[in-house]
């Protein structure tokens, strides 16, 4: 009798064993998946920009370039983006303009100018930074209305007309 106690008691031990490694990958998918950047508590729609929720909708963004600095005063937000590693991908830096532009003029009501620096690393190292491109768009542009989906598509570098928009300068 002593037998069969022995062996059902390791049965059961080799079944808790069993179904603990069956719920090992489903934890590990979990942690890969909680490893990411998530705003602070919980998601929820911005409609008003204040300090308070500046990094929360920075986060929300998931831009392509690394935020070197953002400011919020006054209805100004102002915006450096890390322009190290991809100089000359004016692609990756429209389209995180277009998120930003999305943010400020269609997401939130309270942005009336938005300020964006592509800045990368001053090659001396330190914490300075060397300015590579800057635009200016404002609530006020007549064109914001029906061409903000395509300033991801944009090239200001070659068009004179998108240069002119978003009111932006190349660092040579």
């Amino acid at each position: 009798m002593t037998v069969w106690k022995r062996l059902l008691g390791a049965v059961g031990a080799a079944l808790v064993v069993t179904a603990l490694l069956t719920l090992l990958p489903i934890a590990e998918r979990r942690m890969q998946n909680s490893q990411e950047g998530i705003a602070v508590f919980r998601a929820s729609p911005i409609h008003k920009l204040e300090t308070r929720n500046l990094v929360d909708s920075m986060i929300a963004q998931k831009l392509k370039l690394p935020i070197r600095k953002a400011d919020w005063k006054e209805g100004v937000l102002s915006v450096d983006l890390a322009v190290d590693g991809m100089p000359g991908r004016i692609d990756l830096w429209m389209r995180d303009l277009q998120q930003l532009a999305d943010l400020s003029y269609v997401q939130t009501s309270n942005v009336n100018r938005l300020l964006v620096r592509f800045v990368k690393a001053d090659a001396a190292g330190g914490r300075s930074t060397v300015m590579q491109a800057a635009a200016d768009i404002r609530r006020t542009d007549e064109w914001l209305a029906g061409a903000l989906t395509e300033v991801g598509g944009a090239r200001p570098d070659l068009d004179p007309v998108w240069r002119e928009r978003l009111r932006m300068s190349f660092v040579r």
